[in-house]
């Protein structure tokens, strides 16, 4: 179909174009609210600027379009195939996303708050300064996809997989990554504060400098992973593996560290002040500078393999 006849079809009050075949078509800068065009074919489509607020596209292909500052607000994209579209500075405030695969998009500085992206592919998108709050990332796909700057706040990222992502200096305020992958995520100066971390894979994360105050850690696995001079006042580290991580300067003051696993861990200069180390397990950590004055380490199992009474 050629871009005009749409256009006029639509100026007369027809919204059902599903299936259609618009490849390379230009609708750049057009009003297309609540038009169907599901299952669609708009590869290397121009779309920028377009107004697609509450539209359907379920199924449709979008591979390689042009979409940087369309209005996609409440729009129906599940199952939608965006594989390297241009989303520079797109809205898609509330759009359902559910299944869509976004791989190698540049969604730079979107609005993708309150979506639904569950099961979404992500995988090397880029999403630096992206607004994602509230946003829903079940068991999404964001291996090697960078989120520099990126805000999380509350966003949903049960059992996400994030392994290798560029997170640096992201907000994650009360994310919820519960069983997340993290596993050589950069998550530099990030702030997740009383984030839900619980049984995530943090193997090899670079944390260094990293806001975890209160973060609720509890069986995740932390092995390898750099924390230098992070701030982890109160978090509920129980029961989690710590084995040959970094930890020099951080700050773990109030933290609860039951049953962790620190064997080998590098501990200089990290402030313990009321932390509970209790059967903590330090065989072979680096204690070096360390006040353990005011430390709970009641059967732990100290760095020379020694059980403390």
């Amino acid at each position: 179909m050629e871009p005009d006849v749409l256009l006029k079809r639509y100026s007369i009050g027809d919204r059902n174009f599903a299936g259609v075949r618009l490849r390379r078509a230009n609708l750049s800068r057009c009003i297309l609210t609540g038009i169907d065009l599901s299952r669609a074919d708009l590869t290397d489509a121009a779309l920028q600027s377009t107004n697609l607020q509450g539209a359907d596209l379920r199924g449709a292909i979008l591979t390689g379009v042009n979409l940087s500052q369309a209005d996609l607000r409440g729009a129906d994209l599940r199952g939608v195939i965006l594989i390297s579209a241009d989303l520079r500075w797109v809205s898609l405030r509330k759009a359902n996303l559910t299944g869509a695969d976004l791989s190698r998009a540049n969604l730079a500085n979107a609005d993708l708050s309150e979506a639904n992206l569950t099961g979404a592919q992500l995988s090397a998108a880029i999403l630096r300064d992206a607004n994602l709050t509230l946003t829903d990332l079940t068991l999404a796909e964001l291996e090697r996809a960078n989120l520099t700057r990126a805000n999380l706040t509350e966003a949903y990222l049960r059992g996400a997989d994030l392994a290798d992502a560029v997170l640096r200096e992201s907000q994650l305020v009360q994310a919820n990554l519960r069983g997340a992958n993290l596993s050589g995520t950069n998550l530099q100066q990030a702030n997740l504060e009383r984030a839900i971390l619980i049984g995530a894979n943090l193997r090899r994360a670079r944390l260094e400098e990293t806001n975890l105050r209160e973060v609720a850690f509890k069986e995740a696995n932390l092995r390898h992973a750099c924390l230098d001079k992070a701030n982890l006042v109160g978090a509920d580290l129980r029961g989690v593996s710590l084995a040959q991580a970094l930890l020099r300067g951080a700050n773990l003051s109030s933290a609860i560290l039951i049953g962790a696993n620190l064997m080998g861990a590098n501990l200089s200069g990290a402030d313990l002040r009321g932390a509970n180390l209790i059967e903590a397990i330090l065989t072979g950590a680096s204690l070096n500078g360390v006040d353990l004055s005011a430390v709970d380490m009641s059967e732990a199992i100290l760095p020379d393999g020694y059980l403390s009474e």
